[in-house]
C-alpha cells in the first residue's frame, strides 16, 4: 500500500508556497511607478512623462491556498472551531474538511491518490494513524522561523508534543481533556461526609471513599469508580507502556506496580465493587443515572453526557501522590499535526497557529475546551459559556501541574493502553495479583508488538 493510501489531501497539490503568504500581506498595496532617469538633453528641473511601457501595473490577486483537514469532529464543529478562525485571518485560504465520522480507515485505504495536509484529533489515536502512514514531518525549522511562539504554551504540553515526536515536533497541542474528580453531593449529604476538595492526595481520597461506601435506606452506595483506561494512559508518573527505543513492553517495574496498587485498592474497599460493570463507560453511566456512586475519576468532558444535568454534582482536581510536588495526570491533548505530504507546509502551519491565537483559544475555553496556553485570562474563561458549568468548580482542571506524556515509539501503532487496562481489571476483580497482572501485561503487550511487526513484514 503506497503512502497516500491512508488519507485525503488537498484538491490542488501544486499551489504556490511563499508567494501566497507574501502576497496575502500586500494585496491591498498598489504598485508605485518607477521614475525613469532624466534624458541628457532635458532640463534638470524637467519632469519627463513615463512612456506607455512604464505605466504602473496592479499587483496580481493572490492565488488561493487549499488545505485539507482530516479529523473526527462533526462538520458544524469544524466550521466554528477551525474554519472560521483560519479564513478570517487568511481569506485566501480554503479548508476542505474530511470527517472520520463519515470516512473511516477502510475508505481511506481505497483512496490511493489523496492525503490530508492537517490531521486534527486526539493525540493517542491519531498519532498512531500518522505514524502508521509514515506521514509525520518535523516542524521545528518552521517554528523556529517565527511563525509560532512556543513560550506561550505550558512547558509540559510542549514537552509532550516533543516526546510524541522523538524530540522533534510533528504537531502542536490545541486543546485537552484532563482527568478530574466528579462527585455527587447528595451521596455525601446522605452519609454526612465532607465534600472532596482541590489538592487532595490519593491517601486522603481513599479515606474519603471509605466514608461514602455502604448501605443507606436499602441502597448500596459505592464510594468511587474510575475511567481507569485513561488514568493508566495519562498516569502522573509519565510512565510509558511501550519503551520508545526498544519497542518492548515497559510495565513490569516498580513505577507501574505503584500505580496498580494505588488504583486497585479503591475497588477493594468493602462494598465498592458491588454492581461493578466491566466497562468504564457503563460505570460512568451509573454515576449519573443510578446515582449510587459517590465519586468518579474521569475525563473532564464527562459532564457533557446526556443525563448529567440531572445530577447534583460538582468537580475537584484529581488527587496526586504526596511526594510528586503537585504534578497531576497528563493533559491528554488534542493535537494538530501537519503531514509530510502537505504541499504548502508554511501555509498549513500559519493556519494551525491561528487556531492557537489568544482570541481563538479564549473562544474555545469559553465553550469548555481546556487550553494549553499559559494565558491566565484564557484559563479563567474555561466553561464561561457552558450552562452546565455555571456555579461549578471548573477551574479545578488547572489546579495541578500537568505531567508531560512519555515518549512514544516512532512506528508501533498497537493500542497498548487497552491491553494494560484489561490486565488491570483482573486485579480489581481478584483474578490476579498486581505482580501477576504486570507480568501478564508485559507478555501480552510483547505478543501484540510481535504480531504488528509480522503483519508489516
Amino acid at each position: 500500500m503506497i503512502l497516500k493510501s491512508r488519507f485525503f489531501s488537498a484538491l490542488f497539490a501544486s499551489m504556490m508556497l511563499l508567494t501566497v503568504v507574501l502576497s496575502a500581506c500586500s494585496k491591498n498595496e498598489a504598485a508605485q511607478p518607477s521614475s525613469p532617469p532624466p534624458s541628457e538633453s532635458a532640463s534638470p528641473s524637467a519632469s519627463p512623462s513615463p512612456s506607455p511601457s512604464e505605466s504602473p501595473s496592479p499587483s496580481p490577486e493572490p492565488e488561493p491556498v487549499e488545505l485539507s483537514v482530516f479529523g473526527s469532529i462533526p462538520e458544524d464543529a469544524f466550521a466554528t472551531q477551525i474554519n472560521q478562525w483560519v479564513t478570517a485571518k487568511y481569506p485566501d485560504y480554503k479548508l476542505n474538511y474530511l470527517c472520520s465520522c463519515i470516512l473511516n480507515m477502510p475508505d481511506l485505504k481505497a483512496q490511493k491518490d489523496i492525503t490530508p495536509d492537517i490531521l486534527y484529533g486526539a493525540a493517542e489515536g491519531d498519532l498512531r494513524v500518522l505514524l502508521g502512514g509514515n506521514l509525520q514531518t518535523d516542524l521545528t525549522g518552521l517554528v523556529d522561523s517565527g511563525i509560532v511562539d512556543l513560550n506561550r504554551f505550558d512547558p509540559a504540553s510542549i514537552a509532550t508534543a516533543k516526546n510524541f515526536s522523538g524530540g522533534k515536533l510533528y504537531g502542536l497541542p490545541e486543546s485537552s481533556n484532563p482527568i478530574a474528580l466528579f462527585y455527587n453531593k447528595d451521596v455525601f449529604d446522605k452519609f454526612n461526609a465532607p465534600y472532596p476538595t482541590d489538592g487532595m492526595t490519593w491517601d486522603q481520597l481513599y479515606d474519603l471513599a471509605k466514608q461514602v461506601t455502604g448501605k443507606k435506606d436499602g441502597v448500596n452506595y459505592r464510594g468511587i469508580s474510575m475511567f481507569y483506561r485513561f488514568a493508566l494512559l495519562g498516569n502522573e508518573l509519565s510512565l510509558p507502556i511501550i519503551d520508545a527505543e526498544t519497542g518492548k513492553a515497559a510495565v513490569n517495574n516498580d513505577g507501574w506496580k505503584r500505580i496498580f496498587e494505588n488504583l486497585s485498592r479503591f475497588y477493594k474497599i468493602p462494598g465498592n465493587l458491588e454492581g461493578y460493570e466491566r466497562d468504564s463507560g457503563l460505570e460512568l453511566n451509573k454515576f449519573y443515572e443510578q446515582k449510587n456512586i459517590a465519586m468518579v475519576l474521569s475525563l473532564s468532558s464527562s459532564y457533557k453526557r446526556p443525563g448529567f444535568e440531572a445530577l447534583n454534582w460538582d468537580m475537584v482536581a484529581a488527587p496526586t501522590f504526596a511526594d510528586n510536588n503537585g504534578v497531576g495526570f497528563q493533559s491528554l491533548p488534542t493535537m494538530i499535526y501537519i503531514t509530510d505530504t502537505a504541499a504548502n507546509k508554511e501555509a498549513a502551519l500559519q493556519a494551525v497557529n491561528e487556531l492557537l491565537s489568544d482570541e481563538a483559544q479564549l473562544a474555545a475555553a469559553k465553550e469548555g475546551r481546556p487550553t494549553h496556553l499559559l494565558n491566565e485570562q484564557v484559563r479563567q474563561a474555561f466553561g464561561a459559556d457552558v450552562p452546565l458549568l455555571q456555579g461549578k468548580n471548573a477551574k479545578a482542571i488547572y489546579y495541578n501541574k500537568f505531567a508531560p506524556s512519555p515518549a512514544v515509539h516512532p512506528t508501533l501503532t498497537l493500542n497498548a493502553p487497552s491491553i494494560l487496562a484489561f490486565e488491570f481489571e483482573k486485579v480489581i476483580l481478584g483474578e490476579l495479583s498486581v505482580q501477576e497482572a504486570l507480568v501478564s501485561a508485559e507478555s501480552e503487550l510483547n505478543k501484540a508488538v510481535e504480531m504488528e511487526l509480522a503483519n508489516k513484514q
